[in-house]
This record gives C-alpha cells, structure tokens and sequence, in this order.
C-alpha cells in the first residue's frame, strides 16, 4: 500500500466539488419550466417551449443568466467544501486540521510587534504544515523511512514520556517538553538505512542554502538518542544535506508591446518560486518546466542557457539556487 504525500503526488478533485456544464444546466431548466407550465397549461407550455428555442428571446436570456449564476454559486460553495479538506485546505481552515492531530503552524520568525512599522510573525507555510499533517499518523511504523522523516520534522514537539510507580497503586505518568524548538529550523529531512543497524539521518535546514548550523544537528541528535524516537536495534548518525548550488539563467523573446517589464518580473517570480519548491532532498530541476514556465508568462521564443541539464539530487543532497537572472528581448 503506498502512501499519498503532498508535494510527491497529485490528487484529483472529488466528484462532490463537479460544476455542471452551461449547456447541460441550461437544457436541464428548459426542460423543467416547460413541463412546471405543461402541468396547469398545455397550451402555454408549447408556446413556451418555442419561445425559449429562440436565443434572443428575453426569457432565454434570464434563464442563461440563471444558470450561469447557480454555476457561480456552486464553485463558491465547493471552494468551502474544499477548504474542509487537508489536501486543499489553507490558511486558518488547515490550523482546524491540524489540530485534529494535536498540531499547530510552526513559529519561524517572532517578528517584533513593538516595531515601527509593526514586523509581523512568520509561521511555516501552508505546504509545510499540511506535510506535517499527513505524517503525524505514521508514528507507530517505527524503524520506517516516514517514521524518520516525521521524526525530524518535529522535533521537539513530542514529549518525553516517562513512567513511574513509586508507591503501591499510584502510577506518575510525566511528560516533558523540549523548549529549544529545533523543529522549526528543519526545512527537510529523512533517514536511510546505509548497512544493517545503520541509520543515516539528513537534515535541510531553512536558512541560507540549507546547511543546518551545528546547534540544530547537535539538537537532532539528542532527539534521535531518546530511547523512545527508534528501534533499539538503530544505530543513528546525524548529517547536514550536501548542498548543489545551481543558476537560472534565460533569454526570453516576447512580441513588441509595453509589457516586456511584466513579462521579466512575472518570470523571474514564478522561477524563484519553482526552485524553492525543488529546494528539498532528493529535489530535481528540470529545463522543461523553466520552459513551461516562460512560455506561461508570455515568452514567444526563449533560451535556456542555465541549467542545461535536469538537476538530479540523492536522498542526502538538495539543490540551491543562488539566483535566476532573466532577460527579456523583444522580437
């Protein structure tokens, strides 16, 4: 049985958010208000019928406008529904499911209330977080590949269990937190058994290119010492991610007009935006979707002229880009 895990895999929508055709809701009114009429006037109704045939009879026109805004209120009432479920859910709808799993959002940056202007807490983002939901249950799979990710993505956050009975029928059950809160450092993480008994654990941290300080991997590795985090049988060593630093570098072509400036800027977001989602273990970067992303931003010709080749990471290594530069010409 395989394990679907965002970021890894693509989900289809539920049948239950489907908008019906315009076509298909159109007939299906027509066909209802003619036999509604049909029912008190025979009569009335074949003239009806005939009259909502014609597409520019009034009548035709406010059922059409009808229909399009029963459509428009679907979409709006699926969104919600949508929003009731962790694979889509943002926002303060995903803190709900979180906390179906004794979670909550990961503190990255206090920010300082008291500045002038105010500098607003960051908190880890919705793909993160929904990560973290999806492995919370798979706790009990100890010594498995997911086990030791969700290990590493929350550090910290799992007390230390201890269990004593001191006096006869009283049992003292105490659970104590780890107040360093490493976990919020960690951008990714995993485990791989590299010889029998042998458990390499890599971290990714969020800052700069990912290379974890000392203090973060010394605070990983008191938690994998813990008797309660893995098998007895394991043992663990802690190590950063190997780091392979890559540019983006592009020519785009684009018609004449007054949005050659857009284009750049609107390209040069969406590249950033994808090399920080490849910012990961076994990331990969692959030239066909610069490509994709630079015709989507209206480039009619273009070059690539770095990465040539797809990216290709291990499970100890992830890629970082140290920038995307962008030049727009015009055709």
């Amino acid at each position: 049985m395989s394990m679907l895990i965002p970021g890894e895999h693509q989900l289809a929508e539920p049948a239950i958010v489907t908008v019906d055709e315009f076509e298909t809701l159109l007939a299906e009114f027509k066909t209802f208000v003619v036999d509604y009429v049909a029912q008190r006037s025979p009569a009335t109704a074949q003239k009806l019928q005939a009259s909502l045939a014609n597409e520019s009879e009034l009548l035709t026109l406010a059922l059409e406008a009808f229909c399009l805004r029963l459509q428009t209120h679907e979409r709006k009432y699926n969104a919600r529904i949508k929003q009731m479920l962790a694979w889509w859910a943002t926002g303060s709808n995903l803190d709900a499911r979180l906390a179906d799993m004794g979670l909550e959002r990961q503190l990255l940056d206090p920010g300082d209330p008291v500045a002038f202007p105010p500098v607003p807490a960051v908190y880890e983002s919705d793909e993160d977080a929904r990560l973290r939901y999806y492995l919370a249950p798979h706790a009990p799979a100890a010594g498995s590949r997911m086990q030791y990710r969700r290990e590493v993505f929350t550090l910290g956050e799992r007390p230390t269990v201890k269990v004593d009975s001191t006096d006869a029928g009283v049992v003292t059950v105490t659970y104590t937190f780890d107040p360093d809160g490493f976990a919020a450092q960690v951008k990714d993480g995993n485990g791989r058994r590299t010889a029998p008994g042998e458990v390499q654990v890599t971290v990714l941290s969020r800052e700069g290119d990912g290379t974890p300080s000392e203090d973060l991997l010394e605070g990983v590795r008191r938690h994998f010492a813990r008797p309660d985090v893995k098998p007895e049988t394991d043992r663990v060593t802690v190590q950063a991610a190997q780091i392979k630093p890559y540019k983006i570098r592009v020519v785009a072509k684009i018609n004449p007009g007054p949005d050659s400036g857009l284009t750049q800027v609107a390209t040069q977001r969406q590249l950033q935006a994808y090399a920080d989602s490849c910012h990961r273990l076994e990331g990969r970067v692959d030239p066909s979707w610069i490509d994709y992303t630079l015709h989507t931003a209206g480039a009619v010709q273009l070059e690539i002229l770095e990465p040539l080749q797809p990216i290709v990471t291990t499970a100890f290594q992830a890629p970082y880009c140290t920038g995307v530069e962008v030049e727009v010409r015009i055709l």
